[in-house]
């Protein structure tokens, strides 16, 4: 049978799209499991070249803007408070008067005082005139016996022995009298001091029914009120001390500790010399041994984010803070330029700057491959790898102390510059051939480590 020239034109069609269909499946199939891939262009690794200038190690942590001065002054008397001086926000001056407590109880111990004092001094006068009578009548005794005494006539001499043997009897010795004179001088002399130091207390006592300011600053809070009971605190109730007389009674005028106060461990007042702020900020015991007091510091305000100010560390606090089984270190940071509107509380960026390095060769520290203390280079004209002794070591770039030279190329094992830190200023990289990158001029910092500057 003979199929018209329609079907036969049709069904060649179909075959030759057959074909196609297996050719393609084949390519493929070659192309996916026979023929082997080029070399990616991916694979080739970036390159530097090895450049010299300053390389810098930092450390950073954040805290914030406190005052360098801070005060909370109590009353040191107790009173009801009849007056309060100052508002929230008012700057004084040291020594200001800041409010006042009732000062009647105070006045009434100083007038006791004071008489205290005027009684004491009398029994001094007075200790003072009788051991002057009795040392008058032991002179006088000494020069009567040194002198002959009269033969006594028949007539009255039993009379006068008898006289003499009564008064003996009656009155003590010269030299006991002088004695007891002398001892009764000395408690009235110290009975007189203790009466000027009651004075003096009792005086302090009613000068302190004003709080005055203890340093320049601002109020910025108020504790008490008016009507309410200040003052009294233990410590000053351990001045309450009376001589040994009877009748003086208490001299401090301070009031009894017992006494309803403002809150524990709250002044009257809270101050701040808002004038002289710093940074207070907690580094890691990792870091910590890094910084020491005279290194110079960068601060940054997240409320200035265009503003960098210049530091020095102050202090780095010798006990460590554990929280949540992390152990940090306390350092306070003095800053030589505030800006106008910088506020305590403010959070502070802080960067240390822990070691440098002027006129340095330098590579970005993802080119170096670190076993134990072995530091190796990949160079990038293929002759395998260097090692190389290392200085200063920053987050983004470290000093090669020998076996490079300035314009060698070495490779980066990580295909970036820098890792996780961060560039300080405004630095300004290149593109180099190959695809890596290449400081160039400006300043480098790590956010926990170091940075460089570039020629």
């Amino acid at each position: 049978m003979v199929l018209p020239r329609h079907k036969l034109r049709g069904l060649s069609f179909v075959n030759v799209a057959l074909v196609a269909i297996v050719l393609a499946i084949a390519l493929t199939a070659y192309f996916l499991f026979f023929k082997k891939d080029p070399p990616a262009a991916s694979a080739t690794r970036p390159s530097v070249a090895v450049q010299r200038g300053e390389v810098t190690a930092s450390v950073s942590s954040s805290g914030t803007l406190q005052s360098s001065q801070t005060a909370s002054p109590q009353f040191e008397t107790s009173g009801t408070v009849t007056q309060v001086l100052v508002k929230v926000g008012q700057v004084v001056t040291k020594g200001a008067a800041i409010a006042k407590v009732d000062p009647a109880a105070a006045e009434r111990q100083l007038r006791i005082a004071q008489q205290n004092q005027i009684a004491s001094a009398n029994s001094v006068t007075a200790a003072e005139e009788t051991l002057s009578d009795a040392q008058e009548a032991l002179e006088e005794a000494e020069e009567a016996s040194a002198s002959p005494s009269p033969t006594p006539t028949p007539s009255n001499g039993q009379q006068q022995q008898t006289q003499q043997s009564q008064g003996q009897g009656q009155s003590q010795s010269p030299e006991v009298a002088v004695s007891n004179a002398e001892a009764s001088l000395a408690k009235a002399k110290a009975d007189k001091e203790q009466s000027d130091q009651n004075v003096e207390a009792a005086q302090a006592a009613v000068d302190a029914t004003t709080l005055k300011a203890p340093i320049a600053g601002t109020i910025t809070a108020i504790n008490g009120s008016v009507g309410s009971v200040a003052g009294g605190s233990s410590s000053n109730s351990s001045s309450n001390s009376s001589s040994g007389s009877a009748g003086q009674g208490s001299t401090s005028g301070q009031g009894s500790a017992s006494t309803s106060t403002t809150t524990s461990g709250t002044g009257f007042v809270d101050m701040a010399d808002l004038k002289s702020l710093q940074v207070v900020a907690a580094f890691a015991e990792a870091d910590a041994i890094k910084i020491k007091a005279g290194q110079t510091a960068t601060v940054t305000l997240n409320a200035e984010p265009g503003t960098t100010l210049t530091a020095s560390l102050a202090t780095v606090s010798p006990t460590p803070t554990t929280t949540n089984g992390v152990v940090s270190y306390s350092a306070t940071f003095s800053l030589a330029k505030l800006p106008a509107n910088a506020r305590m509380g403010q959070t502070a960026n802080v960067t240390v700057q822990t070691a440098k390095a002027a006129n340095a060769l330098y590579v970005p520290s993802t080119a170096i491959a670190t076993s134990g203390t072995t530091y190796t280079v990949t160079m990038a004209d293929g002759s395998g790898t260097r090692e190389v002794q290392v200085g200063v070591r920053g987050d983004s770039y470290t000093q090669i102390t020998s076996g490079l030279n300035e314009g060698d190329q070495v490779e980066l094992l990580q295909g970036a510059i820098g890792g996780t830190g961060t560039q300080n200023g405004q630095n300004r990289q290149g593109q180099q051939p190959g695809g890596g990158q290449f400081p160039g001029q400006g300043v480098g910092q790590g956010t926990g480590a170091g940075g460089f500057r570039g020629r």
